[in-house]
């Protein structure tokens, strides 16, 4: 049951991660008006690195099962759970609970812990 529960949480993180850049790079990045160029810079690599940190932690997660064993497993399932539940809180708190990837996360990041 465990590796299901990491199969679930790394396929959702990776779908998250995907869904995450696209609507970041076309519905945030695309019409934000910045005074300056190199802010749009910026906000479009928080947007990208944020979606390769997720889709990355969402692929370890899912092919721990098989790549990892015994405690490297599970240090390396919870490092990333970790990394998803701060994402999650710093959503739901930034975006004060009305976002819904905030809601994704937390439960990615249950499900990775329930699995390690």
């Amino acid at each position: 049951m465990a590796d299901i529960f990491l199969y679930i949480s790394g396929g959702l993180a990776m779908c998250v991660a995907i869904v995450h850049g696209w609507l970041g790079a076309t519905k945030v990045v695309g019409p934000a008006a910045t005074p300056h160029p190199s802010s749009k810079r910026i906000l479009h690599a928080i947007m990208f690195l944020s979606a390769i940190y997720w889709f990355v932690a969402g692929g370890v997660i899912m092919t721990a099962p098989h790549v990892l064993s015994g405690e490297v497993r599970r240090w390396a399932v919870y490092a990333c759970a970790a990394m998803l539940l701060l994402g999650a809180l710093g959503n739901l708190w930034g975006m004060r609970g009305k976002h819904f990837g905030g809601y994704a996360l937390l439960v990615i990041a249950v499900l990775g812990f329930a699995g390690a």
